[in-house]
């Protein structure tokens, strides 16, 4: 479920209030605006679920978090299922019908499966951190998701890389090399050369293949991608900021990512290098990514959901 955020590139809907600043590292309404863009990721409130199932999912997800999940029985692995079916259902536009009803329990279990997959418990959370998540989730849910700011991506992009590092049984990867600024025009000039790309004015390096039909995305459109990033070496590979079939707004993108896929159309492939200057600037650079530094991403573009279409989400 963290790779709908792993990119910074969270879906945002209207502003609302947040939590506090946390006590250390990043602030509390970056949990919050995490939980809340993985609920609306996740369509949690377009399941036609009651605020009590709803209330026991979260329940469930809870006990995983303390260390005392829910077991999974024959009725929550059945609705696990069809969770997984109906949420590709809404994904593709065909929005298949509920197949019956499930026991409050089976929502618990099914939760408590959802946080065991999340890690919540081995990534150094906090009580309030992880209740801060849970708010935002249980916001998205009743359709007042958190408007999503650059230190929830931030903390999306770092909670990717560790649940990454956990599932393949590993240590955290380790950062890419440090990268000279002073180097960048130099650099870019032989990445284009490298990887033959073609410069825009704003600095971006892309190489973009033909794709299936003539739909490019424009501001205010919602796009499907998969993208591998990788750092300026083109060999240390960026988990954090990698996904397979990530939903988001456009207009919500690294300012390269979103030049970059108005050149695409749907099924077409490309190779991205941006300069910082179209990623974080002089922002907060994301763990284990050299400040200053170019990315690599190599972008499919899957889908596109125009601005203002019925099943936009």
């Amino acid at each position: 479920m963290a790779a709908a955020a792993a990119l910074a590139a969270a879906p945002a809907a209207s502003a609302q209030g947040a939590p506090a600043t946390a006590p250390s590292g990043f602030p509390m309404n970056a949990y919050a605006e995490l939980g809340s863009s993985i609920g609306q990721a996740s369509h949690f409130g377009e399941l036609g679920w009651t605020d009590e199932q709803f209330g026991a999912f979260l329940d469930g997800m809870r006990a995983a978090f303390d260390g005392k999940p829910f077991e999974m029985d024959d009725t929550a692995h059945k609705l696990s299922a069809e969770m997984n079916r109906r949420i590709s259902d809404i994904d593709t536009g065909t929005k298949g019908p509920s197949q019956g009803d499930y026991p409050l329990k089976a929502y618990s279990a099914f939760g408590s499966s959802v946080g065991l997959g999340g890690h919540f418990g081995e990534l150094g959370w906090t009580q309030d951190q992880f209740d801060a998540f849970i708010e935002g989730m249980r916001s998205a849910f009743k359709g007042k998701a958190y408007e999503v700011e650059d230190t929830a991506r931030q903390l999306a992009a770092e909670m990717g890389r560790k649940i990454s590092a956990i599932e393949a049984g590993a240590a955290v990867p380790a950062p890419a090399p440090a990268f000279d600024p002073s180097k960048l025009v130099a650099y870019m000039k032989d990445a284009s050369q490298r990887y033959h790309l073609q410069l825009s004015d704003s600095g971006l390096g892309y190489n973009v293949s033909a794709g299936r039909n003539g739909i490019r995305p424009r501001p205010g459109d919602t796009v499907i991608i998969s993208c591998s990033a990788t750092a300026y070496d083109g060999t240390t590979k960026l988990p954090q900021l990698s996904s397979a079939r990530v939903r988001s707004k456009l207009d919500q993108m690294f300012l390269g990512l979103r030049e970059g896929l108005q050149m695409m159309t749907v099924g077409s492939h490309a190779l991205f290098v941006l300069p910082p200057a179209l990623t974080y600037g002089h922002g907060q650079w994301p763990e284990g990514v050299s400040p200053g530094s170019p990315i690599i991403f190599e972008v499919t573009l899957l889908d596109v959901v125009p601005a203002g279409a019925p099943d936009q989400r």
